[in-house]
């Protein structure tokens, strides 16, 4: 608002004023308009900066290092999934192998399911697939063998005495003047066995009507390896479980069946084993079991 000169002389002009200046204004919104535009860019930028540092960006992986516990290396493009190298924890001895991708597609693909049966913990599917791949013709997985072999030894193991399989154990019922002593004879079996079957406690003084496992008839067979240092134990015509010598076989090779005391035995013929093996063997092995000791 001011006063200006008019038609009629100096006249009163509500739209004018000497002292503004309306310029200011559009430089004021200007400047407001700016500050905003750099503020919201400065935000954006610490955003994607955190984003980066946590490693939620879009960029290509790179291989990480495994962590001092034997953890799991990053997988880096283009390389196929397969079975990562990893430290087994303890008493673990899953076969889990960095090459995999490079071996032929039957070996891949039985070794790639290994991994998942060993994840998923189903011990039947595990050693099926570890009999496949041990079933391999020629040298296409002949390298792995000794390891397949060791693992599905402790796979029978449980097999046997968590698992309690109906391919080796009968469940019987305790009659009237019943030892557990009698009824593992009866099964061709051992007394070890059939506590460690049961425990020692249930099978001390037995119960009418009381049930046990037994192993039914097992037909164990022992061979003894001079040359390679090993034993393996077959069960019913199949490979059950590998053991190593502690030191060389003195003795000659041939056929033999075991007694009763098999300590014994093992002396006389040179055989050494790790005391905790030879143990496991007296508690599984009848008296009768054949042993075959071979120069391989």
């Amino acid at each position: 608002m001011g006063y200006a000169q008019g038609k009629f002389g100096i006249e009163y002009s509500p739209g004018r004023s000497g002292g503004e200046r309306p310029w200011l204004a559009w430089v004021l919104v200007a400047v407001l308009l700016a500050a905003a535009v750099l503020t919201c860019v400065a935000v954006v930028g610490r955003i994607r900066a955190g984003r980066a540092e946590g490693g939620g960006g879009a960029g290509p992986q790179t291989a990480a290092p495994a962590s001092a516990q034997g953890g799991k290396a990053a997988e880096t493009a283009p390389a196929p999934a397969g079975p990562q190298p990893e430290q087994p924890s303890a008493g673990e001895t899953a076969i889990q192998l960095a090459d995999a991708w490079k071996r032929p597609p039957k070996v891949r693909n039985l070794l790639m399911r290994l991994e998942k049966d060993e994840q998923t913990g189903d011990v039947e599917k595990t050693i099926s697939t570890i009999e496949q791949l041990r079933a391999i013709p020629g040298d296409l997985a002949a390298d792995l063998d000794d390891r397949l072999a060791r693992r599905l030894g402790e796979l029978n193991m449980r097999r046997l005495f968590e698992i309690k399989s109906a391919l080796w154990v009968a469940e019987v019922v305790a009659k009237r003047g019943d030892a557990a002593s009698r009824i593992a004879k009866e099964h061709g079996s051992t007394f070890a066995s059939l506590v460690k079957l049961n425990g020692k406690a249930n099978v001390e003084r037995l119960l009418i009507g009381q049930k046990l496992f037994v192993m039914n008839h097992p037909r164990f067979t022992l061979v003894i390896h001079k040359r390679l240092r090993t034993a393996d134990l077959s069960l019913n015509g199949k490979f059950f479980k590998r053991y190593d010598l502690a030191s060389g076989v003195s003795g000659e090779k041939g056929s033999y069946e075991a007694p009763a005391r098999l300590r014994q035995f093992f002396a006389e013929r040179g055989i050494s084993l790790k005391p905790a093996d030879r143990a496991e063997l007296e508690m599984l092995l009848p008296a009768g079991t054949a042993v075959i000791v071979s120069e391989l």
